[in-house]
């Protein structure tokens, strides 16, 4: 590695854009985006930290998608097609009609939207205005589209059409001519995410918001990547693998997590010199500002599960690709603008790899305060670390306060030189406000805060518990709730503690860093 993206003294917002508040059930990408955006400046603040918005499967994690690169369709702001002239006002009534505001009912959403977006589409009258929007991953995500809707949306592997599930070149055009229409209408639609994200990283950057995006490490076994490209994956056509992802037993998980993702052929993708990598990358990059990877730690070593095994129990460590792909993603792409998300079990491996790429590793506060172990506490953040209170899979920090032994809260109240009401939330709660001066004021180069957080809220709104399949990232804020945070205090929190400052990256040389880091990872 010859250089990397360092980041100024800053502070940004964890908020998933499905989060946001509005009247169609879920969070868009329109008014209310930029509302917060704005909000973000008048905060002092320089970053949105967002989580995937690609497009979800049926469990409706970000964190499987059936695309790596095409957008969550839900996110689609209808007032745009309104303005477009494709749907009526009764039309865009209904849709908001019996939408919840407090959490995202996906099953209502995904209906409503996908038969709103078909209408509009109707109404195009034969005219082509997506035509001149060709990413090289349309093809093949609009055809799995159209094939998947023929056949009742099942994934890939249990379509009957034995040449379809092979992605035979024949079959394919085949579908292509049979199913025109709906291939049209799916370019169509990530044709108008395509125009409003735009629109969106355009407003944000010209009010100097850095969004962060953040990309799994695994894709999602019923993706079009594995589908397309099976053998880089292990795979067959009936969607057997060779060893699926996950992690190892530990003190919160006796099984350990069985993610059930298809474990790359680093091998083959090796041969290719990491050419889907470098694709999938550089779509990220477009998209976002930073891109944080999400268990980093594969790239070094990865948690290897066979295919039968009920739990992760029966995995093992396998070493990953290491710095070599890095190599060439950044031959490939320049400075890699990177966070590494490098929490959980962390090896030497692990660590050697994070001075060799140059990335900003994570620091979490909740972790800091819980035992005898301050790797995580605000004391030793440095300008190598993005530090956070809490991220998406974390409870909130109010909620965090009162689950910790007596003991552990003492220790850290006395920490912060506390010793007012620590019980009580909202958003200008004391106890909220005391944990962000010792966040702002720690070392860290970059600083992300939940919004939560910043609300004061308990438990029940946490964004996801690991290792559960139900309620996880439904949670909304309601449209008053940032008009309840004391703006005027993080707009002096971040001057005081020089973190007004947008979150620049720029290349440097990384061998002096090397030295410097070397010390602090060990």
């Amino acid at each position: 590695m010859k250089s990397l993206c360092k980041f100024s003294r800053s502070s940004g917002v964890l908020l998933p854009v499905t989060m946001l508040p509005g009247a169609f059930g879920i969070g868009v990408l329109g008014v209310e985006a930029k509302e917060f955006v704005d909000f973000l400046v008048e905060a002092g603040f320089h970053a949105w930290q967002v989580l995937p918005v690609e497009h979800t499967g049926s469990c409706f994690s970000p964190y499987r998608c059936i695309s790596t690169y095409a957008g969550e369709p839900m996110l689609i702001d209808p007032r745009m097609l309104l303005d477009m002239g494709l749907i009526s006002s009764d039309e865009l009534f209904e849709r908001a009609e019996g939408a919840n505001w407090s959490f995202v009912d996906y099953e209502l959403v995904r209906g409503k939207q996908w038969a709103l977006l078909r209408t509009a589409f109707s109404r195009l009258n034969g005219a082509e205005p997506y035509s001149d929007f060709q990413p090289f991953w349309l093809d093949d995500y609009a055809l799995y589209m159209a094939i998947s809707q023929h056949n009742d949306y099942k994934p890939w592997y249990m379509w009957p059409d034995l040449a379809l599930r092979s992605y035979n070149s024949d079959a394919l055009e085949n579908a292509r001519r049979e199913y025109d229409e709906d291939v049209r209408f799916y370019r169509f639609v990530q044709w108008i995410f395509d125009k409003q994200w735009n629109e969106l990283k355009k407003y944000a950057t010209e009010r100097e918001i850095t969004i962060i995006g953040d990309m799994p490490i695994y894709v999602s076994e019923d993706s079009v990547e594995v589908w397309c490209r099976c053998d880089l994956f292990d795979a067959d056509t009936d969607g057997k693998f060779a060893a699926v992802g996950g992690a190892p037993p530990d003190a919160f998980t006796p099984d350990g997590q069985r993610w059930g993702n298809p474990i790359y052929n680093w091998d083959l993708m090796k041969k290719e010199n990491y050419s889907w990598w470098i694709d999938r990358l550089r779509a990220a990059i477009e998209r976002y500002d930073v891109v944080r990877i999400d268990h980093f730690r594969a790239f070094a070593s990865y948690w290897s599960i066979p295919p039968e095994s009920p739990t992760a129990r029966d995995g093992e460590w396998v070493k990953g690709p290491g710095i070599e792909i890095f190599e060439a993603l950044e031959e490939a792409l320049g400075p890699l603008p990177v966070i590494a998300e490098d929490l959980g079990v962390i090896g030497k491996d692990v660590e050697d790899l994070l001075i060799e790429t140059g990335f900003r590793g994570m620091r979490v506060m909740q972790f800091g305060f819980s035992d005898a172990d301050d790797y995580h506490s605000p004391h030793n953040f440095t300008q190598y670390h993005v530090a956070y209170t809490g991220t998406h899979d974390n409870t909130t920090m109010l909620a965090w306060m009162y689950e910790i032994s007596q003991e552990n809260r003492e220790h850290a109240l006395f920490y912060l030189g506390f010793d007012g009401d620590w019980a009580t939330g909202g958003p200008n709660s004391p106890i909220s406000k005391a944990w962000m001066r010792a966040l702002f004021t720690s070392g860290a180069s970059l600083t992300i805060v939940p919004v939560q957080d910043l609300l004061g809220y308990g438990g029940d709104t946490r964004t996801n518990i690991p290792g559960t399949s139900e309620g996880n990232w439904r949670f909304r804020i309601r449209g008053e709730a940032l008009y309840q945070i004391d703006t005027s205090f993080y707009a002096v929190l971040n001057k005081v503690t020089f973190r007004d400052n947008p979150v620049s990256r720029f290349s440097y040389d990384l061998d002096n860093d090397k030295e410097n880091t070397t010390e602090e990872t060990n």
